[in-house]
């Protein structure tokens, strides 16, 4: 296979030992899967000697970043100049230590998912530029000098990188600093809440509105492409995910990595396992979308409830995007969404049909924190009228329920619970 980031993001973690994924185009380079973690590989072979060679973990290092990396340690080897690098000692100076190393330690040390180490490495490389620098020798006039500049380009990522780099430095502090060998250093970050302040991000707020929902709904239903004509595990992949964000209000990554072993036909229920909070999500859905997974489940060629459309589903790989069909609806419609956009319509709905806060908030998959909601910690919601209020948003979709003529909204959900 081409080994691109849509392929290696649909490469699935082993379920015991290792796996090795060989790119098409380039001899030696590969990828690595295990249990726990993906990692871009050289293995090759030359003058009877096998040369072995962690290039970093795939949630590291990008793919193309990997490729030129394998390519410059290849003509190495094949010249006979490669030379096995010797990993250098960490700091034994806490004051010594540079911001870089304070990453590593930083995300050595917690459990952090893919999606936020990268973004983490690419605050870092891509707008700070000071992994070498000391951290502890970083001053006010400079942080301050850097998120304005930064800021300049993007407000998110001035705030983003900055703030990151103020968590290392009280992290780094607080795990170096002691009563007999104190850093006697104040945060440099602070400077910004003092000076010029944080930026001010707006929240985004596009969502189907009344206007245009059930345009898009139906332009949803009636989506088709040339996988369609297949009949297989992947024909209306792409609108399928589409509708079970909409209907669920799940994140895309959720939908796309769902295994049919975490789909139960007998209670109605999906299970996302390890969601960003850190924890299992089971929940049941809706009538239309039950089927629609039984109807694919009649079809299935692997693991995957929604297996990737551009490889057989041989390679039991996943989905991983849907961006040309949202492009096409959009184009369809006159109404540009994005896959977060229907989480977004999702909380809205839920707020028009009068749920209470703690369903809504269990069907988002929306973390209670005790310190902040002691009655939230209390309430258990019935897993009948969870599945009542799936129905219901489904029926908003399907116009069986006008969730914006509020008078009628209590009355149907009334209704809703009473029938389910």
């Amino acid at each position: 296979m081409k080994l691109n980031k849509s392929n290696v993001d649909a490469i699935p973690l082993s379920d015991s030992g290792q796996k090795i994924y060989r790119d098409q185009d380039l001899i030696g380079f590969a990828v690595r899967s295990t249990t726990k973690s993906k990692s871009y590989i050289v293995e090759r072979r030359h003058a009877g000697e096998l040369y072995r060679v962690v290039l970093g973990k795939t949630n590291e290092i990008s793919a193309l970043a990997a490729r030129a990396k394998a390519q410059m340690i290849l003509a190495q080897i094949a010249n006979g100049e490669y030379k096995k690098p010797v990993k250098g000692k960490a700091a034994e100076d806490p004051l010594d230590i540079t911001v870089g190393q304070a990453l590593d330690i930083y995300i050595r040390r917690n459990d952090f998912k893919p999606k936020t180490i990268r973004q983490y490495k690419k605050y870092f490389d891509l707008y700070l530029g000071w992994s070498d620098r000391k951290l502890f020798e970083i001053t006010k006039n400079e942080v301050l000098d850097k998120f304005l500049s930064v800021s300049e380009i993007s407000k998110s990522s001035a705030n983003g990188s900055v703030s990151l780099l103020g968590t290392l430095w009280k992290y780094i502090h607080v795990l170096y600093s002691s009563d007999e060998n104190p850093i006697l250093k104040s945060n440099p970050v602070d400077v910004i809440a003092v000076t010029k302040g944080w930026n001010v991000i707006a929240r985004r707020q596009r969502h189907l509105h009344k206007d245009i929902i059930h345009k898009y709904y139906n332009a949803v239903l009636n989506y088709q492409d040339e996988l369609n004509l297949e009949n297989t595990a992947r024909s209306n992949t792409h609108r399928d995910i589409i509708l079970f964000t909409m209907y669920t209000g799940c994140r895309r990554q959720e939908v796309c990595g769902l295994k049919w072993s975490d789909v139960n036909f007998k209670t109605s229920t999906v299970l996302f396992r390890d969601t960003k909070n850190g924890t299992d999500h089971l929940f049941p859905v809706g009538d239309h979308l039950l089927k629609i997974l039984k109807d694919r489940y009649l079809l299935r060629e692997n693991d995957w409830v929604f297996p990737a459309t551009k490889m057989p589903t041989s390679a039991n790989m996943h989905a991983t995007k849907v961006d040309r069909a949202l492009k096409v609806l959009g184009d369809q419609v006159g109404y540009y969404v994005s896959m977060h956009d229907f989480r977004r319509t999702f909380a809205t709905i839920c707020n028009l049909l009068r749920f209470n806060i703690y369903v809504t908030k269990r069907l988002l998959n929306h973390t209670q924190k005790p310190r902040i909601d002691v009655t939230g910690g209390y309430v258990q919601i019935p897993m009948e009228e969870l599945k009542a209020s799936m129905n219901m948003i489904e029926a908003v979709y399907q116009g069986k329920i006008d969730c914006f003529n509020y008078e009628s909204v209590w009355d149907e959900r009334l209704k809703q619970i009473k029938a389910g």
